[in-house]
């Protein structure tokens, strides 16, 4: 694999808001990560409409690190559609968005990325298959497991974790369905949009790996239900859609 890895360069996207007291400590965390996986790299930080003069900090960062590149929006928070279309900015032929909050064990990034280079389209991390290890709240792990299954049966997939926000894409294949999928002027897909893609992907018959991960839920989340419940609207014109 080492040998394979010299062909290719892999973009990593990190989307944040309102990040301003812990983002130097995970940009040196995956800087740290990279540099030990034996490919090149480059880091574009996905400035999601941030309300806490975290840009003044992401400033510093670029300033001092060449392979860190800052993209502002000022349209947001958006969750998915400003990080979404950030993607048309890669060099690299392989594409990885990590959450910010570091949930998922950063151990698997080299194995999310081998996926795309062993042949699948999309490697995405997996809190609920066999040799995942899982650390939440009852209630949202309720809630994120229902949501799953519901999926499973409307879609029609076989996708044990829609949502996990650590994923690698061929870079073509995420263009095409970022192209597909266009961008959610309303906001109200939300954190529907890794679902929606995923269900694209499927009818498009990619060949997506779901891969186990170590997901520790960290104290401050950024999904809140009563926020997300306006995707509930979307969900339903989505599978009102013909295919």
């Amino acid at each position: 694999m080492q040998e394979a890895n010299k062909n290719h360069k892999v973009s990593l996207f990190i989307p944040i808001f309102n990040e301003k007291d812990v983002i130097e400590r995970y940009i040196n965390t995956l800087r740290h990560i990279l540099k030990r996986i034996p490919l090149a790299y480059e880091i574009f930080i996905v400035n999601d409409s941030s309300r806490d003069n975290v840009r003044h900090i992401l400033e510093k960062i670029h300033a001092s690190n060449r392979e860190v590149t800052l993209l502002n929006y000022e349209i947001g928070p958006t969750r998915r559609e400003n990080l979404a279309q950030s993607f048309r900015k890669a060099n690299g032929d392989i594409i990885v968005f990590v959450d910010v909050d570091l949930a998922a064990s950063l151990r698997f990034l080299q194995d999310l990325i081998d996926q795309i280079i062993l042949g699948y389209d999309i490697a995405t991390g997996s809190r609920y298959v066999c040799g995942a290890k899982i650390k939440r709240k009852p209630f949202r792990l309720v809630i994120s497991i229902l949501y799953n299954a519901f999926v499973r049966i409307v879609f029609r997939t076989k996708i044990r974790d829609h949502m996990c926000g650590f994923k690698a894409f061929k870079k073509g294949v995420i263009l095409r369905l970022v192209d597909e999928m266009g961008y959610d002027k309303t906001l109200k897909r939300g954190v529907f949009w890794d679902t929606e893609m995923l269900v694209r992907a499927i009818r498009r018959g990619y060949r997506i790996k779901e891969i186990p991960i170590w997901w520790n839920e960290r104290n401050k989340s950024k999904l809140y239900f009563i926020r997300e419940v306006k995707a509930f609207g979307y969900i339903l014109n989505f599978m009102a859609k013909p295919h």
